[in-house]
């Protein structure tokens, strides 16, 4: 497929088509919500043919896993970008950790809105999460581990910390908590849980 750029004909590479495509199914998103978004409608919005979206993805739950993925992807980075600036102590390691994780789910809901809800219960999102968290749990590990005797905090720790945060999560998705209640009390989680394996370990 090709496109007009100063008057001459050029064709875009199967990289740039796909992330052409993901940026188009992105916006659209955001203006019209997960459930509107159908393989023909993307490729209305992009201007390109039907079979060419069908290549690049073959259906709907595929574009939604891959935006997913990228956001989750982002989101770790953005966390390690603000682990390598933050002071050495373990309230602000995990303040850090926290707002992470909460400003995960704050920015979801207008970078990819209803991308979660349309994939829920399907074999794809239940790998991404397992994906995600295991991401997140390496983090976590690594940035708490000097603040746990014999520089490591164990693996159950790190669990108690994902199902924290995970009804932590739910409880803002019901807005019975507002996101700073939420981002404080999983950073008091983060640190307690740290503190009680070190001084289990001891």
């Amino acid at each position: 497929m090709s496109q007009i750029e100063g008057g001459t004909r050029q064709r875009m590479s199967y990289e740039d088509r796909h992330e052409q495509l993901l940026d188009t199914a992105r916006t659209f998103i955001r203006r019209d919500g997960s459930d509107a978004l159908t393989l023909a409608l993307l490729a209305d919005d992009a201007g390109v043919t039907k079979p060419l979206v069908y290549q690049h993805f073959g259906t709907k739950a595929a574009v939604l896993v891959e935006l997913y993925r990228e956001f989750k992807n982002r989101t770790h980075e953005a966390l390690d970008a603000a682990l390598e600036t933050a002071d050495n102590s373990l309230s602000a390691i995990s303040r850090v950790i926290a707002d992470a994780y909460i400003d995960c789910i704050d920015i979801e809901s207008t970078e990819v809105p209803g991308v979660g809800g349309a994939l829920s219960g399907s074999v794809e999102l239940e790998a991404l999460r397992d994906e995600a968290d295991i991401a997140f749990s390496a983090r976590c590990k690594k940035a708490l581990a000097p603040y746990a005797s014999h520089g490591e905090i164990s693996d159950a720790a790190v669990q108690g910390i994902l199902g924290a945060a995970d009804r932590i999560a739910r409880a803002l998705v019901l807005e019975q908590v507002s996101f700073s209640e939420g981002r404080a009390a999983l950073a008091d989680v983060i640190a307690g849980v740290t503190l009680n394996a070190a001084a289990d370990d001891s």
